[in-house]
């Protein structure tokens, strides 16, 4: 984990989208709410999250591989 400037522990981002730090944030935000008011507010957010569109998949064009753009762009490519 590392610390933000909020110091609040994050994820390492290796490895990592936008959106699946949002949901790990989301869901432990969640595990320690104690307020009602907090974990319905909570519960809708991730509500919300499951309700976004899917990303977009990409394919390199130099081996093929397809995935998620910002896990492209980082690939280890493997030209064919």
């Amino acid at each position: 984990m590392r610390e933000t400037d909020e110091s609040i522990p994050t994820p390492n981002t290796d490895g990592l989208t936008n959106r699946e730090r949002l949901r790990w944030h989301l869901t432990s935000a969640l595990a320690s709410a104690e307020s009602a008011g907090t974990i319905t507010h909570l519960r809708g957010a991730l509500a919300t999250y499951r309700n976004l569109p899917p990303s977009p998949l990409v394919e390199c064009p130099l081996c093929g591989k397809v995935g998620l753009p910002e896990r492209i762009q980082i690939h280890e490519c493997r030209q064919a």
